[in-house]
């Protein structure tokens, strides 16, 4: 996976705000249906946690995974059906990121592969996210702090996905 350049983040930007009602449809049908557990997590799971802090920062968030969700549409293609890309690459990334919650502050080695940087994709999308966060209005600091959170976690979770895609792909050419 790249990091997508300024252009392609701003033609992907553009392309997932640009759809009407009925396009914006059809892409979260074609996810929910080729990701449901995913969906399920970024849809229901993560919202209903930041619910409970702000309303409208859990209504931004899912508006927000919607643009997530058509950027890698647009810069790598349509989503893998889990059906055929499997759940692994979700349980290994739920339990890096279970561990890297549960390990003791200072515990964590700056070479663990939990914390590796290299991972870490697409720092502008995350940023122009984290942006329109810091422009909802917003009473709740502890809101804002986990929509940042878990919107950095669900791009982190797209970055898993398409490099699953992308392994599987070579698996069966091999």
């Amino acid at each position: 996976m790249h990091e997508l350049t300024d252009k392609q983040l701003y033609e992907a930007i553009h392309y997932a705000r640009s759809h009407d009602e009925q396009a914006g449809k059809a892409i979260l049908e074609r996810f929910q249906v080729n990701q449901a557990a995913f969906a399920q997590t970024i849809f229901s799971v993560f919202p209903s946690v930041i619910a409970d802090l702000d309303q409208s920062m859990a209504h931004l968030f899912m508006d927000l995974c919607f643009d997530v969700i058509a950027v890698y549409e647009h810069a790598f293609g349509k989503v893998a059906d889990q059906r055929i890309v499997g759940n692994q690459w979700f349980e290994e990334k739920a339990r890096q990121y279970d561990q890297a919650l549960n390990e003791p502050i200072g515990q964590a080695k700056p070479n663990d592969s939990t914390y590796d940087t290299e991972e870490e994709h697409q720092k502008k999308l995350v940023n122009f996210l984290h942006a329109a966060i810091d422009q909802q209005p917003c009473d709740s600091v502890a809101a804002v702090r986990l929509a940042k959170t878990m919107i950095f976690t669900a791009v982190q979770l797209f970055d898993a996905l398409y490099d699953a895609t992308v392994e599987h792909q070579n698996q069966s050419i091999h």
